[in-house]
């Protein structure tokens, strides 16, 4: 179950990222240059920030309990991103995943992802 709530957790990520991805391109009041630079930026910022902050592997001093809630208000601003756009049910739908990921990743605590690193290591 750890398991599958990890792959749920890169699921939502890549969510994430095409979520701010489509707030960009729903900057109708922008020019279509402008549209397309804040659509690849945009997704392009949060996955700088995640791999600096956030990523389980990442050297920063932050517990993974840490690194985990991070994750989740950096999702949740992905939410927001939706909901700006003009999708506030899929924002609605969205954060609640979010939420749920983040519940369960608390449930199971850091042993999912130590289990999830030694199993990288042994191949």
């Amino acid at each position: 179950m750890a398991t599958a709530n990890l792959a749920l957790r890169f699921v939502v990520e890549l969510v994430g990222l095409g979520a701010l991805a489509y707030w960009g391109w729903a900057q109708e009041q922008l020019g279509a240059i402008a549209r397309v630079g804040i659509a690849i930026v945009a997704p392009l910022a949060l996955a700088v920030v995640w791999a600096v902050v956030v990523a389980p592997n990442t050297a920063n001093g932050l517990t993974q309990p840490q690194k985990s809630t991070i994750g989740t208000v950096l999702l949740i601003v992905g939410a927001a991103a939706l909901a700006l756009a003009g999708q506030p049910t899929a924002a609605l739908a969205f954060g609640a995943v979010v939420v749920l990921n983040w519940v369960l990743l608390v449930v199971f605590g850091e042993g999912a992802m130590v289990a999830l690193r030694s199993a990288g290591a042994d191949r």
